[in-house]
């Protein structure tokens, strides 16, 4: 498929699957640089969530996972789909284990408060099924734009049309980059002995910023070639426009930081 098509068919699809993107030696170099990053990620970047764990911000504890994310070969795939320019915004692994619970329809906007669209790169790292609990998404929902959510529990959910759902089923080395403005899902892993395991990293157009993530940044490309830069402010970060969309976010950010500390401060309790 040329770069064409596939630009097209991600703007009409909100997803774009590449199978056999790396190779098994390729596979196995980034199971391996995954697995050294993940022994010294810090405590604060682990979630543990019903027999499901995510490891976050690998990258910045490994130069191997900072060439990979920003290496030709991957710069080259994001930059023919879906613009020259690009910043990564966070990376991380899931690991569903046998017995993990759903995860419900959503859009990643839902859990991050990010108002632009951004771009995920899912590549597996086992296989993905039906029964381990692979990933289901609803093409073209992206087109909805920034949709609400509800609150369900620790998720956010907004079931979209379910009529349209599609399951994505991969092998190791897939690619599967979608909109993070897509409805997606996983069912619950079903089976007795797989766990399901993904590399997931999301990259933003150097335009779009994060307001809520802390320093150092990494830009992936610039001019469409890899850059791999670190950098102490986003580039879209000095834009009055950026200024000015998240300043309600923000505060609304801040104050519910500040509710959830002061209980604590003040010797209470919090809930009921």
């Amino acid at each position: 498929m040329i770069a064409s098509d596939r630009t097209r068919e991600f703007e009409d699809q909100g997803y774009v699957l590449q199978r056999g993107f790396l190779s098994a030696d390729e596979i196995e170099a980034l199971r391996e640089a995954l697995r050294e990053a993940q022994q010294v990620a810090a405590e604060s970047d682990v979630l543990d969530r019903k027999g499901m764990t995510f490891k976050h911000n690998l990258w910045k504890a490994s130069p191997k996972l900072r060439e990979f994310i920003t290496s030709p070969k991957v710069v080259g795939f994001l930059c023919d789909i879906v613009g020259p320019d690009l910043w990564v915004r966070w990376d991380q692994t899931i690991e569903k284990q046998p017995g993990g619970a759903a995860f419900p329809w959503h859009q990643d906007n839902g859990y991050n408060g990010l108002l632009d669209m951004h771009f995920q790169l899912w590549i597996a790292l086992t296989p993905m099924t039906i029964d381990n609990g692979g990933l289901w998404l609803q093409p073209g929902s992206h087109k909805l734009g920034k949709v609400t959510h509800e609150s369900i529990g620790s998720h956010v959910y907004n079931p979209g049309d379910e009529s349209k759902e599609v399951l994505v089923p991969a092998e190791p080395g897939d690619a599967l980059l979608f909109s993070s403005f897509m409805l997606h899902k996983t069912n619950e892993n079903v089976t007795e002995d797989q766990t399901r395991m993904a590399y997931v990293i999301e990259y933003m157009r150097l335009g779009d910023v994060d307001p809520f993530i802390e320093a150092p940044y990494l830009i992936a490309a610039r001019g469409g070639e890899p850059a791999a830069a670190l950098v102490p402010r986003q580039p879209g970060s000095r834009s009055l426009r950026n200024q000015r969309k998240y300043l309600v976010p923000r505060v609304h950010r801040s104050l519910s930081h500040l509710r959830h500390r002061l209980p604590t401060k003040l010797g209470g309790k919090s809930g009921s």
